[in-house]
């Protein structure tokens, strides 16, 4: 499990750890539990929708990127890394947006970078805005 994962975990569960364990009676053989089922459930819980304006390459950098991005976290480049970003822009922006949207490597890059909320502008805002801080010139 990567570290992304093992933050959001500890987050969530130190969050919700009382909501896990309250339950209610509703007859005397059967107890339900409010709230969350535990880690599984909010991990596939839909995002909340975004309804704010479009935020901005270095908002969306920001908001999830910089997590892993900020601290080249399981060899996620960082803005300012020429070499690498170099490399992953002469893959192409198809590429560069195809690992963004769907993941890449076993989930060390996730899905849609982890905002699940950002649309796919704001997620390619986002690249451009790493990718310029690193003094590279986005691929067409």
């Amino acid at each position: 499990m990567n570290a992304c994962r093992k933050i959001l975990a500890a987050v969530i569960l130190s969050g919700l750890a009382a909501n896990v364990f309250s339950a209610t009676e509703t007859t005397a053989k059967t107890k339900v539990l409010e709230g969350t089922q535990g880690y599984r459930d909010e991990i596939n819980r839909p995002p909340e929708p975004y309804t704010g304006p479009p935020r901005s390459g270095e908002q969306v950098y920001a908001y999830r990127c910089a997590a892993c991005h900020a601290k080249t976290t399981q060899g996620a480049p960082m803005p300012g890394d020429d070499i690498e970003w170099g490399l992953r822009a002469k893959q192409g922006m198809k590429v560069l947006m195809q690992h963004t949207i769907e993941g890449y490597k076993q989930l060390l890059m996730p899905p849609r970078g982890g905002c699940g909320n950002c649309s796919d502008a704001e997620l390619k805002a986002a690249v451009v805005y790493m990718l310029e801080k690193s003094g590279v010139k986005p691929p067409p």
